[in-house]
């Protein structure tokens, strides 16, 4: 994979390896390729069906997570140790600021996980098919099987129906706040 942003491949590589367990939170928003392992689905009852709900909990959600990320790099900017600095860093990763959005937007922190992994899911394709102008570049002259796959895919088609049409009609409210909190994390913003 090729990012736009050289610290852009650091993050997504920490967050592919973050995404081995079932329970395993990520560092960042890219998630396996892996039929096992997609937010998407699950072995026992198909596609994560997320709802208007759960979208509005997304965008609050999203939103505030980006507020978390702000706050924590100012406070890394204004560090004056090295374990300051180390602390402030992790407190932007997703394993911070996920559950602190989900419970500021009132939403559970397992929903709100799993409707943020499906849902990034989906604008991540869109990114590296070139559909929404977030930070993410792919080589796909060097890209597994898997993601070749995905990038000759429909993302939607991955979704509930309902889930697929709730989330195409605020397709573009929700993709630019995607995009503004995968630049954010993803180039070091």
């Amino acid at each position: 994979m090729l990012f736009r942003h050289p610290i852009a491949t650091i993050a997504i590589l920490m967050s592919a390896a973050a995404c081995g367990g079932k329970d395993s939170p990520a560092t960042g928003d890219t998630t396996s390729t892996t039929a096992a392992a997609s937010p998407a689905a699950t072995a026992s009852d198909g596609p994560f069906a997320f709802t208007d709900a759960d979208l509005d909990a997304y965008e609050k959600g999203m939103r505030k997570e980006i507020e978390l990320v702000h706050a924590a790099k100012a406070r890394g900017d204004s560090a004056k140790t090295p374990a300051e600095r180390g602390a402030a860093s992790q407190d932007a990763f997703e394993t911070s600021t996920a559950p602190t959005a989900a419970q500021a937007v009132g939403a559970s922190l397992d929903r709100y996980q799993a409707t943020r992994r499906t849902v990034n899911r989906v604008f991540e394709t869109l990114d590296f098919q070139g559909k929404i102008a977030g930070p993410m570049e792919l080589d796909t002259a060097n890209a597994p099987p898997e993601m070749k796959q995905r990038l000759t895919s429909d993302p939607f088609a991955e979704l509930a129906p309902a889930s697929a049409s709730a989330l195409r009609a605020r397709l573009d409210a929700l993709s630019k706040v995607w995009i503004e909190y995968a630049n954010l994390v993803a180039v070091n913003g």
